[in-house]
């Protein structure tokens, strides 16, 4: 999208009452739940698809199609970006959410676990909070940081009870295929802060897919004939179809929406919520038992959580 020519119609400044406000928590919430069920649904889909290139291609052009659509709608309500914007910035977090990001959770979550994978992502709101201190100055209060903490602990008894955690070294890159796309999302997530006051969520968002879809093409090239086989299944394209219209389609403007609003570091701590959302869909789909130690654990995610929003209120109130 060219910035260059466009009118400032973005908002410079942050709306008021953010700390009050439901909707950055209602916006990422729905984050939380795309992506929890997206999970387990990505691991049978790449069952099914021996390319896991062809799998994110096909899944990102949907993807990139839906949210350049809506991104269209937003400019012919006269919603541009500010003309001062770089696009240069625009593509370098194209690269570091929509290329990099995609391209090591795509092969991390290929060769590793869903147990290592809930426990390594679980890391993210850490490594978010202590980039925005660094780069945005944006400072945590006690409250919000013990209720990060908590959510921490939480996550990590959740993930240890899936049963398939585990530090072997055949699931090694998978492993650290999945750190490097948790450190890749926390470097956009405090990336993007800034930028969201000159461009809107859904813009930035259709942007980054679309300048980082030939990458993933590219990537894919020489196998889409031998995927054709696996594409006549109709469960695989329901799977491709919910992967690239929520999970990496209207999944990324609420995440950028939530960031712009709430601040990087809050924004993260809600994929904390993501394994325990992850269990519940397991129970009513699989009728996989839900043991102590998750409910615990899933008391302390909320509970945590619920700490971080009172910090937040309290720190804006200020």
């Amino acid at each position: 999208m060219n910035t260059s020519t466009t009118t400032a119609s973005i908002s410079t400044s942050a709306p008021r009452n953010e700390g009050a406000s439901l909707w950055p928590d209602a916006s990422l919430l729905g984050v939380a739940f795309i992506w929890g069920i997206n999970i387990p649904i990505m691991k049978i889909g790449l069952d099914q698809m021996t390319n896991v290139y062809v799998f994110n291609a096909i899944r990102l052009i949907i993807s990139s199609l839906v949210l350049a659509a809506l991104a269209m709608r937003e400019r012919r309500r006269g919603i541009r970006p500010n003309v001062t914007l770089p696009r240069r910035k625009i593509i370098i977090y194209a690269i570091i959410v929509s290329g990099t990001y995609q391209l090591l959770f795509l092969l991390g979550i290929a060769r590793t676990t869903s147990g290592n994978t809930a426990l390594i992502i679980a890391t993210v709101p850490m490594w978010t909070a202590l980039l925005a201190r660094v780069f945005l100055n944006e400072r945590l209060v006690r409250l919000a940081w013990c209720g990060l903490i908590i959510a921490l602990a939480g996550t990590v008894i959740v993930a240890l009870q899936k049963g398939d955690v585990s530090a072997g070294t055949e699931h090694l890159y998978g492993n650290i295929f999945i750190l490097g796309a948790a450190l890749a999302w926390s470097t956009g997530t405090v990336y993007s802060r800034p930028m969201l006051t000159q461009i809107s969520p859904m813009q930035l968002s259709a942007s980054a897919a679309v300048m980082a879809l030939p990458l993933h093409v590219v990537f894919a090239y020489g196998g889409y004939t031998d995927a054709v086989p696996a594409l006549q299944s109709v469960n695989l394209w329901l799977i491709l179809i919910y992967s690239g219209v929520l999970s990496t389609g209207l999944a990324l403007p609420m995440w950028n929406f939530g960031v712009r609003h709430a601040g990087a570091a809050h924004a993260s701590i809600i994929q904390n919520l993501i394994p325990l959302i992850a269990i519940v869909a397991a129970w009513f789909s699989r009728d996989e038992a839900i043991t102590t130690p998750q409910l615990f654990g899933g008391a302390l995610i909320l509970s945590g959580l619920i700490i971080m929003r009172l910090g937040r209120t309290k720190a804006a109130s200020r």
